[in-house]
């Protein structure tokens, strides 16, 4: 997970830039913010996973705060403004996130107790539609 949170942050440093520093900036405390939250519900609260080990982890807590932020406004960077486009883009990104969380699975990062993969699938897609909704909503409000 190290690894993979160095990686995407570099990639976000290095890529072609198609956002403001603003809407990356807002999409970075926005990813974070979801993030944090909903695991707080989901693996502290109803213990439907554990993150290295039950209870909290300063490294969770370290890796959340870096690489939610950093995928999140990667994916919205490239996103298709184009509806078809954009389901097909929907799907792929949905693909690689559940293929990422099965890995941090085989790397005993994450351990499931009652989530299965089916039930991230759901909310990588409708996470994916909200983070489209955001950056409409940033843009938006930057004309006025």
């Amino acid at each position: 997970m190290i690894v993979a949170t160095i990686a995407a942050n570099l990639i976000l440093w290095f890529m072609p830039k198609h956002l403001t520093r603003q809407e990356m900036y807002c999409t970075w405390l926005v990813m974070v913010f979801i993030t944090r939250e909903a695991d707080q519900f989901l693996d502290l609260v109803f213990h439907l996973y554990d993150q290295l080990g039950p209870g909290v982890q300063w490294q969770v807590i370290v890796l959340q705060t870096l690489f939610p932020g950093a995928i999140g406004t990667i994916f919205l960077n490239f996103m298709p403004q184009n509806r078809l486009k954009f389901i097909a883009y929907l799907i792929a990104c949905m693909c690689f996130s559940v293929i990422f969380e099965w890995i941090t699975i085989l790397t005993d990062y994450l351990t499931y107790r009652q989530w299965t993969l089916w039930y991230s699938a759901g909310v990588y897609i409708i996470g994916i539609i909200l983070l489209r909704y955001h950056l409409a909503f940033l843009r938006t409000n930057r004309k006025t």
